[in-house]
């Protein structure tokens, strides 16, 4: 699958979702939620032949944490990370399609850290393509829309 066919089904998800579930953003859900429902109701939908998982934190089958080699202010050295999304293939580093990091409008929490996680998924993990996906949330539903920065 290339580059822009991962972009194209990623962008529908989002437009899905926010056309289904506007209710979990105007009540300014936790982004956990969001991802776990974006995850498993429309990703999923898209992505047929791979595994779509939340807050997925294994790599390979033996069970070992995911963890990145991150900048100080970020966690630092072999960090625990969460990606909020993954597309892949459980197991194989070689399949790993897409990383997904989401943020509310409402989180004032600044975005560096998790555009500097795309980058070390991608360069640590193998994943093809990194995701950053903003989303109107609270006041901001109907307002703002979606926003996606990719890391390729």
């Amino acid at each position: 699958m290339d580059t822009e066919e991962i972009k194209a089904r990623l962008e529908k998800a989002v437009t899905w979702f926010l056309d289904d579930q506007k209710q979990l953003l105007e009540l300014d859900v936790n982004e956990r939620a969001l991802g776990a429902t974006l995850a498993h109701l429309f990703v999923r939908e898209l992505f047929p032949d791979q595994k779509v998982d939340a807050e997925y934190n294994r790599v390979g089958l033996d069970g070992r944490p995911k963890r990145l080699n991150l900048p100080i202010e970020c966690g630092g050295e072999n960090t625990p990370v969460y990606p909020d999304i993954v597309v892949h293939h459980r197991g194989d580093n070689d399949e790993n399609i897409l990383v997904v990091e989401i943020k509310k409008t409402t989180n004032r929490q600044s975005r560096r850290c998790d555009l500097l996680k795309l980058e070390a998924y991608r360069e640590q993990l193998r994943y093809h393509i990194g995701a950053f996906v903003e989303l109107p949330a609270g006041d901001d539903v109907g307002r703002v829309d979606f926003h996606i920065e990719w890391v390729a």
